[in-house]
């Protein structure tokens, strides 16, 4: 079982695991706060201490504290130098001689900042480093004479409580990324799919338009003479046909803007504008296809609606465009076992002049909307007699009345 993220509207992570606290939130809006804040932690104590109580060597004690706050100001972009640095320089501060250990601050927050940053060996082996180098760095000041003996160095449970904190930090830090690469995954695929089905209703719409006027337009002109009051009525239809393309085009594209809120809701409900099948069918009569409806049965559903509207629109465009001398076209939308037939034959020869019409996508189109419903297509001759074989084309797609996410 996958477990799914929510998302809100305004397009961010509403996951409670991802939403951190809200100081949390506020530091990392704003680093350099952060970056100042940890410099004065380990600054601000020995030079305070140096200030009010005068060091033979209160010059170097100033130098180191300088040189801490220098090099924590780049620990971000260079954690490795800057924890190493840093210990050093806590480590040669005179103030660093009156307890055994030293840098205990400046270890804790670099190895913290490395962990966070880089990989669990990488900060590991710094820790390590950083050990060696307060040795060497309390070395050097015994030879100076700040100091008496070397820091004592091993086990430090603060830097090692730093550690394991920066390696929880990038663990959260990375699993909220792949959170992230994850929703805006899923986002692209769910505006690809819906744009895909938006470019199948375009191809619809072009394909259906474009074909019954090109019929209309030659039947007007074929007729101008002999029946000038048919030819007059069909370049009406021409143009009726022209203005309901150009609706549907202008809404199809408004659906295709960029962070439309409307999108999903005018997708839901674009059924509801379709006109109903007896005015498709009456278009195609009037550009020369003998159509009769056999049965037209409206499912409620909206998106199924759209569906059966646009199958049996595809099949009397692909009729129109290649059954040759077809005198009986059928279109019937049938009910049964909560399942809806869409059948649409014609008794046409296949054509031949017009082979290379459209670009090939109708019936894949068809046969991808017929599967978005789970349910089954197929489109071929029509079964005939051994005498008269190739005859007439049938198009069926039988559909579930569910809806697909309830199929």
């Amino acid at each position: 079982m996958s477990t799914e993220v929510p998302v809100s509207t305004a397009g961010t992570l509403s996951d409670p695991v991802l939403e951190r606290p809200r100081i949390v939130r506020w530091f990392a809006a704003r680093p350099r706060i952060f970056d100042v804040l940890i410099i004065l932690v380990c600054t601000a104590p020995p030079v305070a201490a140096l200030l009010l109580e005068p060091h033979a060597h209160a010059w170097l004690g100033h130098l180191c504290a300088a040189g801490v706050a220098v090099v924590f100001w780049w620990r971000r972009s260079h954690p490795l130098a800057a924890l190493l640095l840093a210990v050093g320089f806590a480590a040669l501060n005179p103030l660093a001689a009156m307890g055994t250990t030293a840098a205990t601050m400046e270890s804790a927050f670099g190895v913290y900042t490395l962990a966070s940053l880089t990989r669990l060996r990488t900060a590991f082996l710094g820790y390590l480093a950083a050990q060696a180098v307060i040795l060497a760095s309390s070395g050097l000041a015994v030879l100076l004479g700040t100091r008496e003996q070397p820091a004592a160095v091993g086990i430090d449970p603060i830097a090692l409580a730093a550690l394991a904190t920066g390696v929880a930090v990038r663990a959260s830090r990375g699993r909220r990324a792949a959170i992230r690469n994850l929703i805006t995954m899923r986002e692209e695929r769910a505006a690809a799919a819906e744009r895909a089905r938006i470019t199948a209703e375009m191809h619809d719409v072009v394909a259906h338009s474009v074909t019954v006027m090109i019929a209309l337009a030659g039947g007007a002109r074929a007729g101008w003479e002999k029946h000038p009051a048919r030819a007059r009525e069909a370049l009406e239809q021409l143009g009726t046909v022209g203005a309901q393309a150009l609706e549907e085009m202008q809404r199809i594209l408004r659906l295709l803007r960029e962070h439309d809120d409307a999108l999903g809701a005018d997708l839901q409900h674009s059924g509801h504008s379709l006109p109903p099948l007896e005015e498709l069918i009456a278009v195609f009569r009037a550009a020369g296809l003998p159509v009769v409806l056999d049965d037209a049965t409206q499912p409620s559903e909206p998106a199924l609606r759209t569906t059966v509207y646009r199958l049996v629109q595809e099949a009397l465009t692909n009729a129109l465009r290649y059954a040759r001398e077809a005198t009986h076209v059928e279109v019937a939308v049938h009910e049964c076992d909560d399942r809806l037939a869409v059948t649409v034959t014609d008794n046409g020869r296949p054509g031949t002049a017009v082979e290379s019409l459209g670009a090939g996508l109708g019936l894949r189109a068809m046969r991808e909307r017929t599967a978005a419903f789970h349910g089954t297509f197929e489109a071929g001759p029509v079964p005939t007699a051994a005498d008269a074989p190739g005859t007439g084309w049938r198009v069926r797609a039988v559909l579930p009345l569910k809806g697909p996410e309830q199929a």
